[in-house]
């Protein structure tokens, strides 16, 4: 695992310095949802579907019953949650109102109404009791939270003894071609594409910038050490533009 230049990701905003991050996404999120599902694809290079799945599977040995999935977004991470693992229920939380709604038609479309409830909720303040999940998910969204060590002491405290906390993030490959690559990729490609889909450039400016700036490898895993979590498991996915972290509380 190669360590990258560690940055401030806490000052990377969509809009502004001034206020707080969280309202700021909450804003951008609900502007940019219609077109999010989208934009993540581009973002991908369409594997997403195929990271979550990869990642979703390493749960299934451990048959978790009640799963949290947090910045759930249009709930893609919920329906397949399901799908791959069978528990008695998802909860997804997000601080964006329409996407959730977005998600909750995704929901009704594929019959999961009452396996899947959706929440709007701040990582950073969980209103669940202590204790209540199983598994805790996070797909493509941690990057995007503005107290990390807040949030993820927060699912250490709805996670049950020894339940396992998934993530899922995009990241910049780290040498050579490949960094330089995607580079333009992002730079040129991906915002041009951006300028298509949605009139609000710099949202989509944000979560690539987010990206860039926020900790991976060894030293997202740091933090998430010193927030009470073991390590169980850690890959990369094609070309390590994805990374995977599998801890246990």
């Amino acid at each position: 695992m190669k360590d990258k230049p560690i940055k401030d990701f806490t000052k990377v905003k969509p809009y502004n310095q001034e206020e707080e991050k969280t309202a700021q996404l909450a804003r951008m999120f609900n502007t940019i949802s219609d077109k999010y599902d989208k934009f993540n694809d581009i973002m991908s290079w369409g594997m997403a579907r195929v990271w979550r799945k990869h990642s979703l599977l390493t749960l299934k040995k451990y048959n978790p019953k009640q799963i949290l999935d947090i910045a759930a977004g249009t709930a893609d991470m919920c329906i397949k949650s399901y799908q791959y693992l069978s528990p008695d229920h998802v909860t997804g939380v997000d601080i964006s109102d329409k996407m959730l709604q977005m998600g909750r038609e995704k929901i009704a479309t594929v019959n999961l109404n009452d396996k899947i409830d959706l929440q709007v909720q701040d990582c950073a303040a969980l209103s669940f009791a202590d204790a209540s999940f199983d598994a805790a998910t996070i797909a493509f969204g941690i990057r995007n939270f503005e107290k990390l060590n807040e949030s993820l002491q927060q699912i250490h405290r709805v996670l049950r003894p020894e339940g396992h906390l998934l993530i899922l993030e995009m990241n910049e490959p780290q040498k050579g071609l490949l960094f330089r690559g995607y580079q333009l990729y992002t730079k040129i490609f991906v915002r041009l594409t951006a300028k298509y889909l949605s009139s609000d450039k710099i949202a989509y400016d944000y979560l690539t910038a987010s990206m860039h700036a926020f900790p991976s490898g060894v030293q997202l895993i740091d933090i998430l050490s010193k927030n009470g979590f073991t390590l169980k498991i850690y890959k990369k996915f094609t070309f390590g533009v994805c990374s995977m972290y599998l801890v246990q509380k």
